[in-house]
């Protein structure tokens, strides 16, 4: 069997493998990227479409401020792959709500934004409590329910189409010489004083440097070259209705308006293994909370509805590490992988190819998952 090589091999064709790979190839490395592709509704096939700063890092400042520089990084990330591939990515930075039903619900984020606030890096954090009156005021299109009390509202945040941010990474890859090989179902990795072998079921790969980026199998994946990377699937269900008039410029983590005038609702919070189904009793409390906060959509028809898996770690945060006994393999890991998709094609690149890390860098390691819980 003839041994292909390149510069890196990325294993993983999801929005944060082809993020990867995608900037590595602009960086001119030789870079083949793995995806077994499996078609099901994955997290980079079914997710929200976020780009999303509130609410993430507590208890993990840097991660905040990751995050923020991601958002401040994707209006010129967009563009990039918008003139690169011409497949528009529907990037839209408007600010983003987490809309409080009840006045119990308004207490409980406005303590949290305080405690982000005091645990931030710099002692700031750029989001605010607004009144309901004021929410009001900015979607006067859509009348808010008589239970809504307010809500959070960060000016980072927005939203992006998903799908095509995943086929224009994809198509921006292979434009600058990326080999990508769907289908590709790794079977063994090996380690030697040359680098990397690859053993899928078509190609055998040899590279010196190994990105693993395979959402829920990068835990098995990444056990063959010494990294300990735990992940597990959280099932999330969302509702689409039909389309109708634009009304909601925003978005909120759990309610968006499309650009082509649908509405999606969501998302659950489901330890239900690797089931992707959907149950009629989630959806139906997907569907009430919608309703609460904005009343006026029940007349919208419900058209589809879906169940993905996210892929977590024990904390919800960022995994990026290298091994320490195959020096050059490294796993990336992250439920954000829209939100940090233009820095997973920046920073991790100089990480990647250079040794050059950001400040704090090390907080990612998965070495933080090995401190003993206190007696």
């Amino acid at each position: 069997m003839n041994t292909m090589k390149a510069d890196v091999v990325v294993i993983g064709g999801g929005v944060i493998g082809a993020a990867v790979a995608y900037g590595l190839a602009e960086q001119k490395a030789s870079v083949v990227m793995l995806d077994r592709e499996d078609f099901q509704l994955t997290a980079s096939r079914g997710n929200f479409g976020l780009v999303w700063l509130q609410g993430k890092g507590h208890g993990m400042p840097r991660y905040a401020q990751w995050s923020q520089e991601a958002t401040e990084l994707w209006s010129t990330f967009a563009e990039k792959l918008e003139d690169q591939t011409g497949i528009p990515q529907y990037y839209h930075r408007t600010g983003g709500f987490e809309i409080c039903v009840g006045e119990e619900e308004y207490s409980k984020r406005s303590k949290f934004l305080e405690e982000m606030r005091t645990q931030s890096l710099t002692g700031t954090y750029n989001c605010e409590m607004i009144s309901r009156d004021e929410l009001q005021s900015m979607i006067p299109k859509l009348p808010l329910g008589p239970m809504v009390s307010g809500a959070s509202f960060c000016p980072h945040d927005g939203f992006a189409n998903p799908l095509h941010l995943l086929r224009a990474l994809h198509q921006a890859f292979t434009q600058l010489k990326g080999q990508f090989f769907p289908s590709a179902d790794v079977q063994t990795i090996e380690y030697n004083n040359d680098g990397f072998l690859i053993q899928t079921n078509t190609t055998r790969f040899s590279t010196r440097k190994l990105v693993i980026a395979s959402g829920l199998a990068t835990t098995k994946l990444s056990a063959l070259v010494g990294i300990k990377v735990p992940v597990r699937p959280q099932r999330g269900q969302v509702l689409v209705t039909e389309k109708t008039d634009h009304l909601f410029p925003f978005a909120t983590g759990r309610i968006r308006q499309n650009a082509d005038g649908s509405f999606m609702f969501g998302a659950s919070h489901e330890e239900v293994g690797y089931d992707l189904g959907t149950t009629n009793g989630v959806l139906q409390d997907i569907a009430n909370h919608a309703l609460a906060v904005f009343p006026t959509l029940k007349n919208l028809q419900l058209i589809r509805s879906w169940g993905s898996l996210r892929v977590l770690t024990p904390d919800q945060k960022p995994v990026y590490v290298e091994s320490q006994s195959c020096p050059g393999a490294f796993a990336v890991t992250s439920h954000s992988g829209v939100s940090l998709a233009s820095i997973h094609s920046s920073y991790l690149v100089d990480w990647i190819l250079s040794g050059q890390t950001q400040p704090m860098f090390e907080v990612f390691d998965s070495a933080r998952f090995d401190v003993p819980v206190a007696a």
